[in-house]
């Protein structure tokens, strides 16, 4: 796929975009291997508490292949350039509310979560919230809505898309999301994903982005299946931990 200009724009202004039913389609296969992939690492998830897996796609040959796919590469390459840097991978099971937070913040590029969300979500059952245009203003943390303005968590302005499975979110790492209600087996699937760094100051923050070896990375069968499309988008975190 290509992203026209309006949709580049629209994700430069407000920090998100929404591609409805942009893998429709593999919802099937990814569900049988999302549910194969926590259940031969031993999770067991009584619903109480978030589960989380990370190095997720990485331990599925056929979840590697959502990196080729024209819908997911095309999104990231129309957003971060044709030589974007994969960064990783995780698998969510969440339960309940969250808070109001960025991932990330002050970094010098851009950073962007995928994600996919494997269960029908409506605002009130869990579906991702946003404050659009948040990514601009700096926010750090875990975010107290009632010291800061006197209001509960669910009266934040936000915007809070209603999903279906196989519609795809992306969203800059430092834009203010978060999930109200909801069941307590929330499926998430995300991968993590960042400009081409070119400067020393961005080779800097990649090192410091990026675990401490290649081991950590958990690449092997990544890397192992990879066509020289998706290599191209994992070598520069690899060179960088020669």
């Amino acid at each position: 796929m290509t992203l026209s200009d309006g949709q580049k724009r629209f994700f430069d202004d407000f920090g998100y975009l929404v591609l409805p039913g942009l893998l429709r389609e593999e919802v099937p296969w990814i569900i049988e291997e999302f549910e194969r992939v926590f259940r031969e690492a031993g999770i067991v998830h009584d619903g109480t508490a978030r589960s989380s897996l990370g190095r997720f796609i990485e331990r599925s040959e056929r979840l590697c292949t959502l990196l080729d796919h024209p819908g997911v590469d095309g999104l990231l390459s129309g957003l971060l350039g044709e030589d974007y840097n994969y960064l990783g991978s995780g698998g969510e099971l969440y339960v309940g509310d969250g808070m109001w937070h960025p991932d990330c913040h002050g970094d010098p590029v851009v950073q962007v979560k995928w994600a996919m969300y494997l269960d029908p979500l409506t605002p009130v059952t869990g579906a991702l919230r946003f404050v659009a245009g948040s990514h601009r203003q700096g926010w750090k943390g875990n975010l107290d809505t009632h010291a800061l303005w006197g209001i509960g968590m669910e009266e934040v302005p936000c915007v809070a898309p209603r999903n279906e499975p196989g519609d795809v979110v992306v969203f800059n790492q430092m834009t203010l999301h978060n999930a109200l209600g909801g069941g307590n087996r929330r499926r998430m699937l995300n991968m993590l994903a960042c400009s081409s760094c070119r400067t020393e100051t961005e080779l800097a923050f990649l090192r410091r982005r990026l675990p401490g070896d290649r081991s950590e990375l958990n690449w092997d069968l990544m890397r192992k299946t990879a066509t020289p499309k998706r290599m191209r988008h994992l070598d520069q975190p690899w060179q960088i931990l020669a």
